[in-house]
């Protein structure tokens, strides 16, 4: 049976260049970024928001094919990236554990 693309309509679609951007600028003033919350996540402690793979590049600004690759081979060797939570099939970080890798990481160059 063919693949109507008609039916999940009506579709959504965010650029991924615009939302870190957005996240970029909020972490440069100070701000919190923007996080919309997902049922069926956990609550983190202190305010602290979970942070999927399009999120992480956005912080960090590495690629996000960089770092699923550090993730299968166990990289950087100077601070390996911090395992992710596989929660509803996805990957999530604490925003704070990514703050303080990336913090180590680029304290390491």
């Amino acid at each position: 049976m063919p693949v109507d693309p008609t039916r999940t309509r009506p579709v959504e679609d965010l650029d991924l260049a615009d939302r870190s951007a957005q996240i970029r600028q909020a972490r440069a003033e100070g701000d919190q970024p923007p996080a919309g919350r997902l049922l069926g996540l956990p609550e983190l402690a202190d305010g602290d928001v979970w942070v999927d793979i399009a999120g992480v590049e956005a912080i960090t600004g590495i690629p996000s094919r960089t770092v699923t690759g550090w993730m299968a081979r166990g990289g950087p060797k100077k601070a390996p990236f911090p395992a992710p939570h596989r929660i509803l099939y996805r990957l999530y970080w604490p925003l704070s554990v990514l703050e303080q890798w990336h913090q180590d990481y680029t304290r390491g160059t």
